[in-house]
């Protein structure tokens, strides 16, 4: 808390480093993050990036939470370990695996060029600048969020399925009636690390696209570390981005929390 107070007080004023005479300007520091369009740009791109990034992650991290659930215990174990493996990875070293395939010189263009076909620039021709940034989220944090929903599935008492079986319903009621809500909170927690993360992303797109192109994939946290090397930006500026960052990241969470309460099941 002491230190947000701290950088709320300093983003309403005209702070600098070595500024003896520090004085309040109230909002113009916000005022002049939120004429620039790339800002509003980023903040776009970013919410778009984590919608995709999460529908698919949570849907096949469901999905394969089933798989291993019916897997013997060795092969379960084992698959677990390996699966979760990419979530030990910074997001540099997840940069760096992923321009080995996807670089201009890297493995897929590689093939290609072996094949005659022209080389695909993948951080600039269409979909692909999207792609080569959401393709290392997904395989980096699939390992965790399976671990996560499969400890949810594995919670859930056999008794439910037993009883539904013994009245007639299919496995798609069992999933409705019975997965889906005894997993509410496992979703919960799941979506609100996508979302925070997601909108937090800066390693990849700096390490896959530097934000392009045209800006297409520049984010708020990597609009935010260009403009901090912008000598015509003050240290109050920054910080007033920073904020105005945090603040859809606030909404969009409590949003969640409203929309899918989480409470303690009930037998």
């Amino acid at each position: 808390i002491v230190p947000f107070i701290i950088a709320l007080y300093k983003s309403l004023t005209d702070y600098y480093a070595y500024n003896d005479n520090v004085q309040f300007v109230w909002f113009q520091n916000y005022i002049r993050i939120l004429k620039d369009n790339s800002f509003f740009k980023s903040l776009g791109n970013v919410v778009l990036m984590t919608l995709i990034y999460s529908v698919i992650m949570v849907i096949i991290s469901f999905a394969f939470a089933h798989v291993i659930k019916k897997l013997s215990p060795k092969l379960a174990s084992m698959t677990k370990i390996i699966c979760y493996v990419p979530y030990l990875l910074s997001g540099i070293i997840l940069s760096i695996i992923f321009l080995f395939i996807f670089s201009n010189n890297g493995l897929i263009n590689a093939l290609r060029v072996e094949n005659g076909m022209d080389r695909i620039v993948f951080n600039q021709d269409g979909i692909w600048p999207y792609l080569i940034i959401i393709l290392p989220l997904l395989w980096g944090g699939f390992g965790y969020n399976s671990l996560v929903m499969l400890a949810g599935l594995l919670n859930i008492p056999q008794d439910y399925y037993e009883a539904a079986s013994m009245d007639g319903a299919t496995a798609w009621q069992k999933l409705i009636h019975i997965t889906i809500p005894n997993m509410k909170n496992y979703f919960v927690l799941i979506i609100i690390n996508l979302i925070t993360g997601g909108l937090q992303m800066f390693e990849l797109p700096l390490m896959m696209t530097g934000g392009g192109p045209l800006e297409k994939t520049l984010t708020p946290v990597l609009f935010i570390f260009y403009q901090k090397q912008n000598p015509s930006l003050r240290e109050c500026e920054i910080m007033a981005g920073s904020i105005l960052i945090m603040i859809p990241i606030a909404l969009i969470n409590i949003l969640v929390f409203k929309v899918i309460k989480s409470e303690k099941s009930m037998d």
